[in-house]
């Protein structure tokens, strides 16, 4: 071994050590121990057998019975007041739940029996004896009666094949117990662990390292997302100001804007939401980001809400059958001052008519995009409406209306209104602002559960 290996492994003991001299310790009154007259069908009995098959198949057998004879040796040094065999056998009828009795008892050695152990009785044969704990619990007790070193070995057991349990305790004088003998255990104690740990590690390695590969995908998906979703503060109008806000629930997520200059001063507006979060759901939105793209470089597509709504249908249907998500493209147009729309089961926009202090909802008309194939020659129908100078538009995935609080209870669309109306007179970007930082003070130390989008226009 090198230097290093046994000045870590020394470390890790002493941690140990200090870890054990600090934990809170436990008395006799903390434990409930009811006294049992008979076997039976008991929780306690089949929680003590889950235990010791839990360390075994953790550990491995040998480990398992050496933390296990340790804790029973430790037990009834530290807990128990034992003068006598008798006493001791007391102890363990409270334990084992049997019928234990003395055999035969010397002063090299002392015999016990078990006829009902409720430890082992009735587990199949497995060529390994399993009552480690009562081992080293008749260990402890025989060394407080005697002062003695004592050894016990397990010679009979349901384990191995017998119906009966024989637990032989070798007394010898103190001292008898060198180091070569309890160094066997030791080596062999840390062995086991080592196997484990040297699996752990290698698990713990191969996970790091595909949780390395992902992180580097999914920041790449993030960066790629970024580029895509537009900065409002770089589109200029004439006639409209812009107010944008997007926050993935993950590191990217499915909510999605984007906005296009259209001729004649005219502004596109899209805004989507993929079902569910995630890379799964960013791929969606870049897929949706290309078709608008490529609606937008042809001559009149833009001008059209039917027309890019079925655009964006048919090609996702054609790459990506039986995918459904909410849209919404509206066309900007302020020599008409009209907003021509197709609202494909997206949430409801909010059209704040200034001078008249009413909230207008601009209602969905077409179901999600992916299903509209299933409806029989039915084409994606607009509506529009007309606005005047100083109206303000509200666009927004259903992660603002359905973020709860610590009772529960929605931001709803009604706080939404309530801001707006209460925002009177202030620009777009400052009325997003408010609706932004009431719906954190609504969630408060709740953690956001799904994307948030909100796009303010001021006409």
């Amino acid at each position: 071994m090198s230097e290093a290996f046994l000045k870590n492994f020394k470390n890790v003991i002493n941690y140990q050590l200090q870890e054990m001299d600090s934990q809170i310790q436990l008395s006799l009154d903390d434990i409930s121990c009811p006294d049992r007259a008979e076997l039976g069908q008991n929780i306690d009995l089949l929680y003590m057998r889950i235990i010791r098959i839990a360390l075994r198949d953790t550990f491995g057998s040998k480990l398992s019975n050496s933390i296990l004879y340790e804790s029973g040796k430790n037990f009834a040094s530290a807990y128990f007041e034992i003068d006598t065999v008798e006493q001791l056998c007391a102890y363990l009828n409270q334990l084992m739940i049997g019928k234990i009795r003395i055999v035969s008892k010397d002063s090299s050695m002392v015999i016990f029996e078990e006829d009902e152990c409720a430890v082992c009785s009735g587990l199949p044969e497995i060529g390994e004896t399993l009552c480690s704990f009562e081992c080293g619990f008749i260990a402890g007790g025989l060394m407080k009666i005697t002062g003695k070193d004592v050894f016990v070995n397990e010679t009979k057991c349901w384990g191995i094949g017998d119906s009966v349990c024989r637990f032989e305790a070798n007394l010898m004088t103190k001292g008898t117990l060198d180091d070569r003998n309890y160094n066997v255990n030791t080596v062999d104690m840390i062995a086991s662990l080592a196997s484990k740990a040297s699996i752990a590690i290698e698990l713990n390695k191969e996970l790091q390292y595909k949780n390395d590969i992902f992180s580097k995908q999914l920041e790449l998906a993030q960066n790629i997302q970024k580029k895509i979703i537009p900065d409002s503060k770089t589109f200029n109008s004439e006639y409209y100001q812009f107010y944008s806000y997007l926050q993935p629930f993950r590191k990217v997520g499915g909510d999605f804007f984007d906005m296009f200059n259209v001729s004649g001063e005219r502004m596109g507006v899209a805004v989507a939401d993929m079902a569910g979060h995630g890379i799964d759901a960013a791929m969606i939105t870049s897929m949706v980001k290309l078709i608008l793209r490529h609606c937008s470089k042809s001559q009149g597509i833009m001008e059209n809400p039917s027309r890019v709504m079925e655009y964006v249908e048919n090609d996702i249907n054609e790459v990506i059958p039986d995918t459904y998500f909410s849209m919404i493209y509206m066309l900007l147009d302020p020599v008409r001052q009209s907003i021509r729309y197709v609202n494909a089961g997206h949430p409801t926009p909010i059209l704040y008519r200034k001078k008249q202090n009413l909230m207008q909802l601009l209602k969905t008309n077409m179901p999600l995009v992916g299903l509209n194939k299933y409806m029989n020659d039915q084409k994606f129908i607009q509506s529009s409406v007309l606005y005047e100078p100083g109206d303000q538009l509200f666009l927004y995935t259903d992660g603002i209306p359905e973020t709860r609080n610590s009772r529960g209870e929605f931001f709803h669309i009604n706080r939404m209104l309530d801001i707006i109306r209460k925002s009177a007179g202030m620009s777009i970007g400052e009325v997003g602002n408010n609706i932004i930082h009431e719906l954190n003070v609504h969630r408060n130390a709740i953690s956001q559960a799904d994307d948030i989008c909100l796009i303010g226009i001021q006409l």
